[in-house]
C-alpha cells in the first residue's frame, strides 16, 4: 500500500508547481513513523507538471531552463523528504500542453509538434482533437526556426521528425537513468565552500561583500523562508529597509522586477514565515522587526514588532524540521517562524553589509545556515544504487545560479574529485 501526492502550488504561480511545501513532506513521513506504519508503504509524487502551457509556446528560452530547472529540484526534493518516485503528468503533449477537457494546459518533456516535420504538407499546428486553441496567446515557438530552436534546447534531429523534445527532458534524464528503481535517497547537502565562514561563500568570493549567484527569481510573494549552508547568494541576501521590514529583491521568470518582504504570522497550510507583501497599510501582512543586541554576545535577536503577543515571545526563530530533515539532514530546509527569545533558536548574526542573517544553532550538524528565499540555488541528491546493478552511488548536482559554481565533491570526508558546473545546468556523478 501507500499514499500519493500531488505537486500543486495551491493558487500561485503554476511554474511554482511541486516546489514549495517541501517541509509538509517531512511532517508526512514524520507521522508515519508516530502511527508505525509499516516502511514498506509507498508515497509516491503522482502528478508532476508545470503549468501553464509549455515552454516551446512560450517560446523565450528562459521559460523552457526555468521549468526544467524547477522539476529537477521538486524531484530532488521529494526523494529527500521521503518520497519513493515521481510520475510526470505527461510524456508527450502538443504544442500548448493539451489535449485536456478542461482546458488545464500544462507542460510536459516531449511535444508532438508534426506539422515541423520534414516533408510535412497540409498538417496544422493544431490538430482536430485539440479544442483549446491558443489559451495564452500565440504559440512563440511555432515562429521561430529549427536553427533558433535547436540553439534554446530543442535538437533540430527530432523538431525533423516533427517533434520537440524539450530541455526538462534532458534533467529529468540526468536523475532517472542513474537512479533506477531499488535506489534510495542518502545523506547529501551542498555545505559553506570554504573554512573561512562568512568571509567566503561559495557565489561570494573572500573579501567581497556583493552577493553572486544572478538575479533572485525567488524574491515573491508566497514563498517560503528557510534555512541552508551559507553560499553568499541573493537568494540570502535581506534588507532591513527603513520601515524596519526584511525586504528581498529579483525578478520573475519574464526578467520583471520583483520585491517581497517576510510575513509576521506563519502560513496555515506551510507551517513556516512565507514571503508576503511590502504593503504598510494596517492590514499588510509583513512584519516589522528590530535588531536587538543579546547581551555578553555576538548575537541578535530580530524581534518582530507589530505583534499582539508579548515581546519575549516575538522572535524569529529557527523551526527544526519533522524527520530529522530526510536525506538532506537538520540544515536542508528548517523552516522559521515566531517564538521565544530567551531559545538558541532565536540567535542570530546579521551582517547588514552582506545582508546575511545566519545561525548557528545547527553547528553541530556540520555549520552555519542563512536565512533564504524558498531554496538555494546549488543542490544536491545522492543516492545509493547499489541495489539497481550500476556503479553503487550517485549525486546528481543542480545549478540554478546565472553563474558557474566550483565545487570539491566529497564522500565520507574523502575527496573523490573537484568539478565546475555552468550555470543553469544538471550534472550527474556515479560512482564506487
Amino acid at each position: 500500500d501507500g499514499s500519493a501526492i500531488h505537486w500543486y502550488a495551491g493558487g500561485m504561480d503554476r511554474l511554482l508547481d511541486g516546489a514549495q511545501g517541501n517541509p509538509n513532506m517531512h511532517r508526512m513521513v514524520s507521522e508515519l513513523d508516530v502511527m508505525n506504519v509499516d516502511k514498506s508503504h509507498i508515497l509516491l509524487g503522482s502528478e508532476a507538471c508545470h503549468c501553464p502551457s509549455t515552454g516551446y509556446a512560450g517560446g523565450d528560452l528562459n521559460i523552457a531552463w526555468a521549468r526544467a530547472t524547477r522539476n529537477a529540484h521538486t524531484i530532488l526534493a521529494d526523494l529527500a523528504a521521503g518520497s519513493n518516485g515521481f510520475i510526470e503528468w505527461n510524456l508527450i503533449l502538443d504544442s500548448v500542453g493539451g489535449p485536456n477537457h478542461l482546458g488545464n494546459m500544462c507542460d510536459s518533456p516531449i511535444l508532438a509538434v508534426p506539422h515541423r516535420a520534414l516533408g510535412a504538407v497540409d498538417i496544422p499546428d493544431q490538430l482536430f482533437f485539440e479544442h483549446a486553441g491558443h489559451p495564452f496567446g500565440e504559440v512563440h515557438g511555432d515562429h521561430k526556426t529549427r536553427e533558433e530552436l535547436n540553439s534554446e534546447g530543442f535538437p533540430a534531429k527530432f523538431l525533423d521528425l516533427g517533434i520537440a523534445v524539450q530541455p526538462m527532458y534532458y534533467y529529468v534524464g540526468h536523475i532517472t537513468r542513474f537512479v533506477r528503481p531499488g535506489s534510495r535517497a542518502v545523506h547529501a547537502l551542498v555545505d559553506e565552500s570554504s573554512p573561512d565562514g562568512p568571509k567566503s561563500r561559495t557565489f561570494r568570493p573572500q573579501e567581497q561583500d556583493v552577493p553572486g549567484g544572478g538575479i533572485n527569481d525567488l524574491a515573491r510573494n508566497g514563498i517560503e523562508a528557510t534555512l541552508w549552508p551559507c553560499e553568499g547568494s541573493t537568494r540570502q541576501e535581506w534588507l532591513l529597509n527603513e520601515e524596519k521590514q526584511l525586504q528581498v529583491f529579483g525578478h520573475d521568470w519574464l526578467g520583471v522586477p520583483t520585491t517581497s518582504c517576510l510575513g509576521k504570522v506563519a502560513d496555515k497550510d506551510m507551517g513556516g514565515l512565507m514571503l508576503t507583501t511590502c504593503d504598510m497599510t494596517e492590514s499588510g501582512s509583513s512584519g516589522l522587526f528590530e535588531v536587538v543586541p543579546i547581551p555578553e554576545e555576538h548575537r541578535v535577536n530580530i524581534v518582530l514588532k507589530n505583534s499582539k503577543v508579548d515581546s519575549k515571545k516575538s522572535c524569529l526563530v529557527a523551526q527544526p524540521l519533522m524527520n530529522n530533515g530526510g536525506a538532506y539532514g537538520p540544515r536542508g530546509g528548517a523552516q522559521v517562524n515566531i517564538g521565544s527569545c530567551g531559545h538558541s533558536w532565536a540567535e542570530w548574526i546579521f551582517d547588514p553589509s552582506t545582508g546575511e542573517i545566519y545561525s548557528t544553532v545547527f553547528d553541530k550538524f556540520g555549520g552555519e545556515v542563512c536565512l533564504t528565499t524558498g531554496w538555494p540555488f546549488l543542490q544536491v541528491g545522492a543516492f545509493d544504487t547499489s541495489a539497481t546493478g550500476e556503479k553503487a552511488k550517485a549525486a546528481v548536482i543542480l545549478n540554478e545560479a546565472g553563474e558557474s559554481a566550483n565545487y570539491v565533491f566529497k564522500n565520507n570526508g574523502k575527496t573523490l574529485l573537484t568539478g565546475s558546473i555552468p550555470p543553469h545546468s544538471i550534472q550527474t556523478i556515479s560512482f564506487d
